[in-house]
């Protein structure tokens, strides 16, 4: 197994700062009066409704649409956070995207979309335009005993792309479900440099790896799901088919100028993780369970970022978890599927401050306990000693995972 460079265990971890106000979240570290300018303004955008293009007194945030999904980065990383996946049955909520992907694309670290609806399913839409249609959900509750005889409980969604408005999709289509992600911390993970496999500088970012860095996720964003072009991506995601989409006027060329561009690069690049409200009173103990169930072999706890240590718990790579995860295309077929281990740092605060946290790329495991049943696969051993502690050993491992 390649590994990361991992920092020396004395060195103490950087990147966390108390979320005193929740909607005001601090910089990782201390900035210069222009740093932090810049981050301000780029909260200040993060945080922008943008508006249809030639809306009067707009100034520079229009231009949203024609086809998107939100009209605010904060509509979906609420000041950064995790996005809220679905409680119940319906509609998906806006934090849940469904990308399109054609298999087989000769770039896959951005393949193809679907040839009518591009790469994202937009279900919101400017007045004269059709949207693309809406996202239901809906959930089949799985049960079954640990060993020792307790009950688990899974729910397995069901996705149904209906009200079509430009035709059916492509049969091949991969429709993949994607909740939008935390992005505490995430300027770090975009720093950790050269002494990194090869393999890992290739994309970090995002549920698969995708994205190759800050700045090429943001550029998607604002394009796809916002419908608003930058100098980095100066087409939204409308195709050929979509000829309403494409007679819309614009908010400019780009519409998201340089400057406001990468001052939400700035913002990202220094937000903090929040640390855990409760911290556990015997980390080193537990964490020693993480260790001997395996979590630790994808989770590291330990890297190196900005010569510094950082605890992020991942190691930034893709795995294959196994089909129980694995996206499905149009015609319902099974595609191989391989995830970006997910960063655990800031779970405490997630789950202490949202109200009913999701976990997994789209959102179907409310805890995680549901979310370490799900792992299979390359997982799958570690899943298996999970199931095998006692109920109290599992409660108590539980715990621990939720004060990182």
């Amino acid at each position: 197994m390649v590994t990361l460079a991992v920092a020396a265990a004395s060195a103490a971890p950087i990147g966390t700062q108390p979320f005193t106000n929740h909607r005001n979240p601090p910089p990782y570290r201390q900035l210069s009066e222009a740093e932090f300018a810049r981050y301000d303004l780029g909260m200040t955008v993060f945080n922008t409704q943008f508006v249809v293009a030639g809306t009067p007194n707009a100034g520079r945030r229009d231009g949203v649409g024609p086809l998107f999904n939100s009209s605010s980065c904060d509509a979906c990383h609420n000041n950064g956070a995790h996005g809220r996946g679905p409680t119940e049955d319906g509609p998906a909520p806006a934090p849940l995207v469904i990308q399109l992907t054609t298999p087989g694309s000769s770039n896959p670290s951005d393949p193809d979309g679907d040839p009518v609806y591009g790469r994202v399913f937009n279900t919101v839409s400017l007045d004269g335009v059709p949207p693309e249609g809406t996202v239901m959900i809906h959930y089949e509750e799985a049960t079954g005993p640990y060993p020792d005889g307790t009950a688990w409980h899974l729910r397995v969604p069901h996705y149904t792309l209906i009200d079509l408005h430009y035709g059916p999709l492509a049969p091949w289509t991969i429709v993949k479900p994607r909740l939008a992600p935390a992005l505490f911390g995430v300027g770090l993970l975009d720093a950790v440099g050269a002494s990194a496999p090869a393999a890992l500088r290739t994309g970090r970012f995002g549920w698969q790896a995708t994205a190759l860095s800050v700045r090429d996720q943001t550029a998607r964003a604002f394009a796809r799901e916002m419908g608003l072009t930058s100098a980095d991506m100066p087409h939204d995601d409308c195709t050929s088919a979509e000829t309403a989409c494409l007679q819309q006027p614009n908010g400019g060329s780009p519409e998201v100028s340089d400057d406001l561009f990468d001052a939400v690069l700035s913002f990202q690049r220094w937000l903090a993780v929040p640390p855990s409200p409760s911290p556990h009173p015997t980390p080193d103990v537990d964490g020693r369970m993480f260790a001997e169930l395996g979590c630790s072999a994808c989770h590291q706890p330990l890297m190196s970022s900005v010569g510094a240590t950082i605890a992020p718990y991942t190691d930034l790579r893709l795995h294959d978890l196994g089909t129980r995860l694995a996206d499905s295309d149009v015609a319902g077929h099974k595609v191989s599927s391989k995830w970006r281990t997910a960063p655990l740092w800031g779970l405490g605060y997630r789950v202490s401050f949202e109200r009913s946290p999701t976990f997994l790329h789209d959102g179907r495991a409310r805890s995680v306990e549901e979310a370490i049943l799900w792992h299979d696969g390359e997982a799958a051993s570690a899943r298996k000693k999970f199931e095998h502690l006692t109920a109290a050993e599992r409660q108590t491992f539980l715990h621990w995972v939720e004060t990182l």
